[in-house]
C-alpha cells in the first residue's frame, strides 16, 4: 500500500526546528490514567539547540507538534518542555527534548477542600479552574460534560489533584453507565466525557499490519458479596414488635397478676408501647417470646437496643433466654440493672453474642445464636414502681448483605471471590443491586490489543486516547469496538515512516446501580444509587 511519506512541525517557545533537524520523534497520547508525552532527536548543528547557540530550547518552553502526511499535518500535541539532554560524539552533535502535554499541570497542586453534595462536573470544573487553570471551553462549547452522579461528602487533605480527578472519573455515570474519560487534548484544553462517547472517524480496514490480541483473566471476579451499613435489625423497623401484643414474629406475656395492654399516649416510635401494671405483686414482668423459627442469632445481631419507662426510678433487669430455657442476665432483682429515670423514656443499647458475654451473668452452655425470649423485670416496692413500659425493642448492628454468583464462570476460570464493604448501602436489596452490577461487570475476562501500523492516513482526523474504534481481526475472530487507551506516533527520519501503535482495551460496560434498582424500586428510593459517599479523606 502506497502512502504519503510523513510530515511534522514542531514548535517550542519562538523556536521552530525544521524536519530535516528531526532524527526521532515519538508522541505518546494518554487519558485518564496518564497524560500525554514527547521525546525529539534533533541534529544540533553548531549546537545552535544548545544553551547560548542560535535556536536554545530550554525547560519550561511550551510548544506544540503535529504529525500527518501530505497536506494534511495536524497538531497531536500542547507540550511542555521538561528536560532537555545534549547528546555529543566528534563527528555528530544532538539534543534530545522530552516533556508532557499540558496535563502535566494536573499534578501541580494539592487540594485541602471538602465537597457536600456536588455534581461530579462541578468538582471537576472547580478543580480545573482553580487549581490548574486549564481552558475546557472551544468555540463556546463547555468540554466538561454533566454527569448523573452527585457526591454527598468529599473530604481532602493535601490530596493531589490529578488523585480527585481520577476517582470523580471512575465514580461517575451517565445514563445508566458508570466511568468517565479526561485528556488534555491537542489544542491544550481539558476534556472530561463518559468513556466511549467519542468515535473515531478513522478506519483501520487492511491498515493493520501487526496485531496482537490477548484476553486476560485477572480482573474476573464471579463470587461477590457486598456488605452494607452495619444497621440491620430484627424486626427491620426496630418498632414491629412493641406495636402489638402478638406481632408477626412472637407475643408478649406478663407475670402473674400484671396486665399488659397497648399504650398509645406514652410511646416513642409508631402507635403504641408495651405497658405493664404490676398490680399487687411485687415484678412487673414484660416478656417477649419469638415464635418458633424466629429465634435471633445474637452473633450476627450484636446489639439490644429498647425504649424504657417507668413510673418510678428503679432498675430494670433484663433476661435473655435461649431455647433450652438458659439464662442470660443483665443486672439484678433490686439495684443494678438498666437505670430508668421516673415517667422519661431512655433509651438503651446494650452489647450481646459470644464475644460480650463477660457483661452479662451467663449459664453454662447458653446459645447466643439461638435467643428465645427477651424478658424485662421491674421490681418494685409498695410505695411505687407501678408501671413498665417497653417500646422500640430490637436486636441489631448486623451489616446488610447481598452475595451473587456466576457459576459459568466459576466452572471456566475458577471461583474468584470479590468482598466489597459500602456503608452507603442501607437495605440488602440495595446491597444486591451492587452485587448484581459488579458481577455483570467482573464475570467475563478483559480484551486487549495492541496494534501497529506505518499505512495508516488520518487525515486531519488523528487517533487519540479515549477514542472508542472499531477492530476487526478475522484470524483473531475480533470484530468489534474498542477502547483506545494509548496511542503512540513515531516518526523515523532514516527509515521515512510514521508508525502507529495503539494499545486498545475492552471491558463491559459497567451499569450504574440504580439501572437494576428502577426495576424494583420507585424513582424516589433509588437515590442512593445514583449518588456516592466519598471514601473519606484521600492523603
Amino acid at each position: 500500500m502506497s502512502v504519503n511519506i510523513p510530515k511534522c512541525a514542531i514548535v517550542f517557545g519562538t523556536v521552530t526546528p525544521p524536519q530535516g533537524d528531526v532524527t526521532d520523534l515519538r508522541v505518546h497520547l494518554g487519558c485518564t490514567k496518564e497524560v500525554s508525552s514527547f521525546e525529539i532527536l534533533l541534529e544540533n548543528w553548531n549546537k545552535k539547540y544548545s544553551p547560548g547557540g542560535t535556536s536554545p530550547i530550554t525547560v519550561g518552553m511550551d510548544g506544540s507538534i503535529s504529525i500527518g502526511r501530505g497536506a494534511n499535518v495536524p497538531q497531536i500535541i500542547t507540550c511542555r518542555v521538561e528536560k532537555v539532554q545534549c547528546e555529543s560524539t566528534p563527528n555528530e552533535n544532538y539534543i534530545r527534548v522530552s516533556g508532557r502535554c499540558w496535563g502535566e499541570k494536573l499534578f501541580r497542586k494539592v487540594v485541602i477542600k471538602t465537597y457536600d453534595n456536588q455534581k461530579g462536573e462541578a468538582i471537576v470544573k472547580d478543580l480545573i479552574d482553580y487549581y490548574v487553570g486549564l481552558s475546557h471551553v472551544r468555540n463556546s462549547v463547555e468540554l466538561i460534560e454533566n454527569t448523573d452522579t452527585t457526591f454527598t461528602h468529599l473530604q481532602y487533605e493535601n490530596s493531589p489533584v490529578w488523585d480527585i480527578l481520577k476517582y470523580i472519573a471512575q465514580s461517575s455515570d451517565k445514563a445508566g453507565v458508570i466511568g468517565f474519560d479526561f485528556r488534555i487534548a491537542a489544542d491544550g484544553k481539558f476534556e472530561f466525557f463518559p468513556m466511549n462517547e467519542k468515535a473515531s472517524s478513522v478506519s483501520l480496514s487492511n491498515n493493520i499490519e501487526v496485531s496482537e490480541y490477548r484476553k486476560d483473566i485477572s480482573r474476573v471476579r464471579n463470587k461477590i458479596m457486598i456488605y452494607g451499613l452495619a444497621d440491620k435489625s430484627v424486626p427491620l423497623d426496630k418498632d414491629a414488635w412493641t406495636e402489638s401484643l402478638t406481632p408477626a414474629d412472637g407475643s408478649w406475656s406478663g407475670a402473674t397478676g400484671n396486665t399488659l395492654s397497648l399504650d398509645g399516649g406514652s410511646k416513642v416510635k409508631g402507635s403504641y408501647s408495651i405497658k405493664n401494671v404490676r398490680g399487687i405483686e411485687e415484678y412487673a414482668v414484660s416478656t417477649f417470646t419469638l415464635n418458633s423459627g424466629k429465634e435471633v442469632n445474637a452473633n450476627l445481631y450484636p446489639e439490644l437496643g429498647v425504649f424504657i419507662a417507668a413510673d418510678t426510678a428503679y432498675p430494670v433487669k433484663v433476661l435473655l433466654y435461649d431455647t433450652s430455657n438458659r439464662i442470660a442476665a443483665y443486672g439484678n432483682n433490686m439495684d443494678v440493672g438498666l437505670e430508668t429515670v421516673a415517667n422519661k423514656w431512655t433509651l438503651f443499647k446494650r452489647n450481646v453474642g459470644v464475644n460480650y458475654a463477660d457483661q452479662w451473668t451467663v449459664d453454662a452452655n447458653f446459645d447466643w445464636t439461638l435467643i428465645k425470649k427477651v424478658e424485662f423485670q421491674y421490681f418494685g416496692y409498695a410505695a411505687g414502681g407501678t408501671i413498665l413500659w417497653i417500646d422500640g425493642l430490637y436486636f441489631g448492628g448486623c451489616r446488610y448483605s447481598a452475595f451473587r454468583e456466576d457459576t459459568a464462570s466459576e466452572n471456566s476460570y475458577g471461583t474468584r471471590e470479590l468482598s466489597e464493604t459500602d456503608e452507603e448501602l442501607i437495605t440488602d436489596n440495595e446491597c444486591d443491586l451492587r452485587a448484581k452490577a459488579l458481577l455483570a461487570y467482573l464475570k467475563d475476562p478483559a480484551e486487549s490489543l495492541t496494534l501497529t501500523s506505518t499505512v495508516i492516513d488520518y487525515g486531519t482526523t488523528p487517533l487519540l486516547a479515549a477514542d472508542k474504534i472499531h477492530v476487526t481481526l478475522p484470524n483473531e475472530n475480533v470484530d468489534s469496538d474498542f477502547h483506545i487507551e494509548t496511542v503512540e506516533y513515531r516518526v523515523d527520519a532514516k527509515t521515512q515512516t510514521l508508525e502507529i501503535t495503539m494499545e486498545l482495551g475492552k471491558l463491559p460496560p459497567q451499569l450504574a446501580d440504580y439501572l437494576y434498582g428502577m426495576r424494583t424500586m420507585s424513582i424516589t428510593i433509588e437515590k442512593l444509587t445514583r449518588t456516592k459517599v466519598g471514601r473519606g479523606v484521600l492523603a
